[in-house]
């Protein structure tokens, strides 16, 4: 692509320098023909001279007399100034020409010089060839290679440092830092976007969300305005709705968290509609009454006839991830509903670990583990975070699970990423 791009700005170049150049040749054409018409004109002076000197010697020999000499004089006079209407002599006019070459020269020298000055990172930077460069490496940087992606981001935040008005180059130095965990300079560059931009609900809700992160998950009353902002400038945002459900639900304020997942229900789309789905059937079941029953000892007990499955998952050497990455587990029916019968998240330092899924995990009422009896269960691990597969998220299944007896405990090891398998 680079190549490709010098061999088009060689050729702007010289197309560039054409425009000063062809015209030049073209006046350097008409100027040798004017220095052609003027050396000329010296002939017609030299032989006037010499007609002139003649009719002085006929006049001194009497061959003629003043009448005739005054006469013929004053003919070779008008015959002069018909072949001569230009008085410029010839020196004139190749002096003129040297120095219409000289500047013509400069002057498209100085085109594709100014070009470079104006276009280059040491000189005033109008969209350097490095912007380019620089985009292409974060887009397709490899995220495993951590170092290498802020080595780039370090010279974008140099080159952006330049060029306070790149409203595009620090939407993707913002969006980069989130992605590397970097919350709190994710947070500032978005900070900035959103003075200029003040009624974009997208950057205001990347902003909010940076800094949550930032304050280590937690909705202090900066990251409250925030939220509060984006979702004044878009009440159906997805990421803010479940922040606030979350906090909500950590509060122990469950009517309100069910409210906030309960709109974002209806946004969300995929594997998130169902993970939401699996929160608001968790939420509903601690609100209904009667769903567990009390022993003597203190202890709850799920109803009878409850179907559960143990899953020890493991992680393997090979597999890093960041510290925003979670687990879900989840089961699925073989035959039934997309939708999991069961699904638990787990943070990844808790692994290994041994997960328990059962009926009180269902998304759907009535569509547990109980209603199915063969399922296969799954361990996503998501580097985002979040319940939506992506192709570079780690994923482990099982074979196909006959839960209607008693049943063993399921080893998964996570050790492939989805596009891989």
């Amino acid at each position: 692509m680079m190549t490709w791009f010098w061999i088009l700005a060689v050729f702007l170049g010289a197309v560039a320098t054409g425009f000063v150049l062809i015209p030049f040749f073209m006046k350097h054409g008409s100027a040798s023909k004017t220095l052609r018409n003027d050396a000329r004109d010296l002939v017609n002076v030299d032989l006037y001279e010499e007609r002139i000197a003649d009719l002085n010697a006929q006049l001194g020999d009497g061959s003629i007399n003043q009448q005739e000499f005054e006469q013929m004089q004053a003919e070779l006079q008008r015959n002069l100034l018909d072949d001569t209407q230009d008085e410029v002599t010839a020196g004139e006019v190749e002096k003129a020409s040297i120095e219409t070459t000289r500047l013509t020269v400069v002057l498209a020298i100085l085109v594709p010089l100014l070009a470079i000055f104006a276009y280059a990172d040491f000189g005033l930077s109008w969209g350097a060839i490095t912007d380019l460069e620089i985009a292409h490496e974060v887009r397709s940087g490899d995220p495993e290679n951590e170092a290498a992606m802020r080595s780039t981001l370090d010279r974008l935040a140099k080159q952006l440092s330049r060029q306070p008005d790149n409203v595009d180059g620090l939407f993707m130095l913002g969006q980069s830092y989130l992605s590397l965990s970097e919350y709190k300079k994710a947070a500032e560059i978005f900070a900035g976007l959103t003075e200029n931009f003040s009624g974009d609900a997208g950057l205001a809700s990347y902003y909010a969300e940076s800094l949550y992160l930032a304050h280590e998950r937690k909705i202090t009353p900066p990251v409250e305005a925030a939220i509060d902002k984006a979702l004044a400038l878009d009440p159906n945002e997805l990421t803010m709705l479940e922040i606030k459900g979350m906090d909500a639900f950590q509060r122990g304020d469950l009517t309100d968290s069910l409210e906030y997942f309960s709109t974002a229900i209806s946004v969300a789309r995929g594997s998130r509609a169902e993970m939401i789905q699996g929160v608001i059937a968790r939420i509903e079941n601690q609100l209904r009454p009667g769903e567990k029953q009390e022993t003597v000892g203190g202890s709850s007990e799920h109803k009878k006839n409850v179907r559960s499955l143990q899953v020890l998952v493991e992680l393997a050497e090979s597999v890093s991830v960041g510290d925003d990455a979670a687990l879900f587990v989840f089961a699925k029916a073989v035959e039934g509903p997309p939708s999991p019968l069961a699904v638990q998240k787990v943070k990844v330092s808790a692994l290994p670990a041994l997960i328990e899924l059962d009926d009180s995990m269902a998304i759907m009422s009535g569509m547990g583990l109980s209603a199915f009896d063969e399922v296969q269960v799954i361990a996503r691990l998501s580097n985002s975070g979040t319940a939506e597969a992506s192709p570079e998220d780690y994923e482990a299944r099982s074979e196909t699970i006959d839960i209607s007896g008693q049943t063993s405990v399921i080893k998964l090891t996570i050790s492939q990423r989805i596009k891989d398998q």
